[in-house]
């Protein structure tokens, strides 16, 4: 069962300053992602996106781990500082796989609605999640990211 915990705007800046790929994003960026974002709670076993859905959000992962599922399959499995739901946000299309919680799991998401013009207003986060996704991409599917 998914909780919407409610915490302040600080703590919730304060965890996403620990993302890796808001690195060097600007103070009152983050501060803006974190006033809009929604810190969630999920259970072991939880779907927190299932594929095939139209993509409403994008989760950065605080603690615990998720499993992405393509298929019946798994394709990678993702733990704190990772993000996910970015590819259907970004390309307009339906969730490509399913996210499950594997064990108990925090996720600071943020709706599509804010995800698209702040992509819009900070390219540069926009090609860091680029070059992120590209990179796991490469390497579920054995490519060499580096080519």
């Amino acid at each position: 069962m998914t909780r919407n915990i409610s915490i302040g705007v600080a703590e919730r800046a304060r965890a996403l300053t620990q993302m890796p790929v808001l690195e060097g994003c600007p103070v009152a960026e983050v501060e803006q992602i974190a006033s809009r974002a929604h810190v969630l709670l999920f259970d072991d076993g939880e779907v927190i996106v299932p594929e095939g859905e139209e993509g409403l959000g994008f989760y950065f992962i605080t603690e615990g781990r998720v499993r992405v599922v393509r298929y019946e399959q798994e394709v990678a499995a993702l733990g704190p500082g990772e993000f996910f739901g970015e590819v259907s946000l970004l390309e307009g299309t339906v969730r490509n796989a399913t996210v499950i919680a594997d064990g108990s799991v925090t996720c600071i998401g943020i709706l599509r609605s804010f995800f698209r013009p702040l992509l819009a207003r900070n390219p540069r986060l926009a090609l860091r999640i680029l070059d992120m996704e590209t990179q796991r991409f490469a390497v579920d599917s054995g490519e060499d990211p580096a080519h």
